[in-house]
């Protein structure tokens, strides 16, 4: 669990840095004379950044993975109320 933990961590650090570097770029920024509109930006993400974006979704569904597992109420008295199915 811990190891998962950091491993995921870890690919977000990464993951951030790599759009830091890459959004950065002066040429990213430079003077065009055409206006960029929300297709292109539509077009850039789902062309240029799949992958980036398709790991950022697996790191995510994992963190809220592990916040189920630890909401999750694991004590004898719930337990036993669930598989029964009545009051105490």
């Amino acid at each position: 669990m811990r190891l998962m933990s950091t491993l995921t961590r870890l690919g977000l650090i990464f993951l951030a840095g790599a759009m830091i570097t890459v959004l950065g770029t002066s040429e990213l920024w430079d003077e065009d004379p055409k206006e960029i509109t929300t297709l292109d930006l539509a077009n850039t993400m789902l062309d240029d950044w799949a992958l980036p974006l398709l790991i950022l979704g697996v790191l995510m569904a994992m963190a809220m993975m592990g916040a189920a597992y630890l909401v999750r109420d694991e004590r004898r008295e719930n337990l036993e109320w669930e598989q029964r199915g009545e009051d105490v």
